[in-house]
């Protein structure tokens, strides 16, 4: 059954309310300002609606699983800082967005993280007491023994749940020993706002009780949904926004509608008025670019492109900020690596019978892992144990207890890597991810050409104290292999620096260090002196009826993986919109 898009040309010559982006953001926020039908909402998506079959299954869908259908790719600027290489930068390219591609995971941050984006924003509605009901408000918790938990509801749209460990098993088990021994503590529920400030934390996925992803698309904005809404909410896909059409006031000058085209470039554009606002939820690239198209960023920058000014807003597309990693990839049995798949066809066979008739097996996992470790490296001794710490040092409600360091299991390693080392084992990677970076880039206009690729530029590691986070994650790898070579687990080196100099760590870092692709902050809730596009209600300074609601708009990159940071964005948002609203006749 085919998506109910509407074509430009079907369009109504007005919407109460439009949104620019379908992404994970987007989505939700079409959901939210179309329940009254008299309320007139617009979503305006590039890409395709992208609901195959395999959209729907957690690993096949994943970008690096997939054919790419359903993503964006850029790459970067080259990045002096790593020996001038150009790095990859994913998006979402269908209706749904990154949450159609990513690993499923759902984590929402710390208490202390929403505590920080309050002091930053300027706006106490931010801190973790104001938000969790946002946070709850669309959860579909999925796992059992949710009794007294306040924290987790169950009657949202958004499903998550926990995995009981599975195929990879003996590594996990061996891992959470490994990470004890560290003085590091087993944490059962990641979003629990009681667990302590850090730890080796068992991960929620974002996966329906048939195993199939939920992306923000499936679960905010299914078929029938948009059915049932089709007087009042449109869809219009395959659609490149040219810009933003802003009215000549030079006091406050007003958001009067968007200029349209087809993606591929046919037909004229056209301009489709807002008699509201106009929200845009395009992502931390797109986001930017969509308003330097439209006159508001740098002045200088827009004048080279003779672009005319309308508002000159220096921080938009700045203080992009991402979470870099360095893989360190070890030799484990086959049986604990997901490449046994290749290996052993008969499992392949197995694993999509398990799926397909029960919602089981590898194939929910889009991550190919169950469990992560957050760290706070101050508290790391110089053998890398956490040997000295208060119930100061582990309150998750401050800000200064965030972790800064992640280290990811992936149950995998690179082909490519074991076919050179001749050897018939699997592998184990132990990405070292810098969490709170002190990097900050840019994203520009190459052109005013909409339909042009933007220069991202996210400056990575041009902050010292960022190379010194991931050499001190690549020297925590190396001890957790000790502490499970100790308990008799069968772990060699694979793809590894050659010592733990600085030197050598340097060295690695340049060659083999890679996005995790959580990029954030270009249209930052921050004051307009401090580089804020947007205040604390998601408002762009001095334009009205103009929004931003996606992770763009982050004062700086948390301490998780995005996907439910960004929809509790859009879900507070939507309530500020609707908020503002009252008391307001549609004209």
């Amino acid at each position: 059954m085919p998506f109910p898009n509407v074509a430009i040309n079907d369009l109504y010559e007005a919407y109460d309310y439009i949104i620019i982006g379908g992404g994970t953001a987007g989505c939700v926020l079409a959901n939210r300002l179309s329940r009254k039908p008299d309320v007139t909402v617009l979503l305006i998506e590039r890409g395709h609606a992208g609901d195959s079959w395999q959209s729907q299954v957690p690993m096949l869908s994943s970008h690096f699983a997939s054919d790419g259908s359903q993503s964006r790719v850029w790459t970067t600027a080259p990045q002096t800082h790593i020996g001038d290489r150009e790095i990859q930068v994913l998006g979402g390219g269908s209706l749904g967005g990154t949450s159609k591609i990513n690993a499923t995971l759902y984590t929402r941050g710390l208490p202390a993280e929403w505590n920080s984006w309050a002091q930053i924003s300027g706006g106490e509605q931010w801190n973790y007491e104001n938000m969790e009901e946002y946070l709850l408000k669309s959860e579909k918790n999925l796992d059992k023994n949710l009794e007294g938990k306040h924290y987790h509801q169950v009657a949202g749209e958004w499903p998550h749940r926990s995995f009981p460990i599975s195929w990879d098993h003996t590594v996990q088990s061996v891992l959470i020993k490994a990470t004890s021994s560290l003085g590091l503590p087993y944490i059962e529920d990641l979003n629990s706002p009681y667990e302590p400030a850090h730890g080796f934390a068992k991960l929620h996925f974002c996966v329906n009780k048939d195993g199939s992803r939920a992306s923000t698309s499936a679960t905010f904005l299914p078929q029938q949904l948009v059915k049932t809404r089709s007087k009042h909410l449109h869809v219009c896909l395959n659609t490149v926004v040219h810009r933003i059409q802003i009215g000549a006031e030079k006091e406050k000058p007003r958001t009067e509608g968007v200029w349209i085209q087809a993606s591929d470039g046919s037909g004229s554009p056209r301009l489709i008025h807002t008699k509201n606002e106009v929200i845009l939820a395009a992502g931390t690239i797109t986001s930017p670019q969509v308003l330097l198209l439209s006159g508001i960023g740098p002045e200088k920058h827009l004048e080279e492109h003779g672009i005319p000014v309308t508002k000159n807003l220096p921080g938009v597309g700045s203080h992009l900020q991402d979470h870099l990693a360095v893989p360190v990839q070890f030799q484990v049995p086959m049986n604990d690596c997901i490449l046994k798949l290749r290996t052993q066809i008969w499992l392949i066979i197995k694993e999509f019978f398990l799926y397909f008739f029960f919602g089981l097996g590898m194939l929910i996992n889009a991550s190919t892992m169950d469990a992560i470790l957050f760290v706070q490296t101050r508290l790391l001794d110089e053998d890398n144990r956490v040997s000295a710490y208060s119930k100061v040092d582990m309150d998750a409600r401050i800000p200064a207890n965030l972790p800064d360091l992640e280290v990811l299991p992936i149950a995998s390693a690179d082909e490519s890597i074991l076919k050179k080392a001749k050897t018939k084992l699997g592998g184990l990677t132990l990405y070292s991810v810098s969490l709170r970076p002190e990097s900050k880039g840019t994203i520009r206009l190459t052109s005013s050409n909409p339909f042009a690729s933007v220069s991202i530029d996210p400056n990575y590691l041009s902050s010292q104290a960022d190379r010194d986070l991931l050499r001190k994650g690549i020297r925590l790898s190396y001890k957790l292999k000790a502490q499970m070579l100790e308990q008799g687990y069968p772990i060699t080196d694979l793809h590894t620096p050659r010592s733990t100099t600085d030197e050598d760590l340097d060295e690695f870092i340049d060659k083999e260090c890679v996005s995790v692709y959580h990029y954030s902050s270009t249209c930052r809730m921050a004051p307009e002196g401090d580089g804020g596009v947007v205040d604390s209600r998601c408002r762009v300074y001095g334009i009205e009826g103009l929004r931003v609601a996606d992770a763009s708009v982050m004062p700086g990159v948390p301490s998780v993986h995005l996907a439910a940071v960004t929809v509790a964005v859009a879900e507070k948002c939507a309530s500020m919109v609707l908020e503002d609203a009252k008391g307001r006749a549609y004209s």
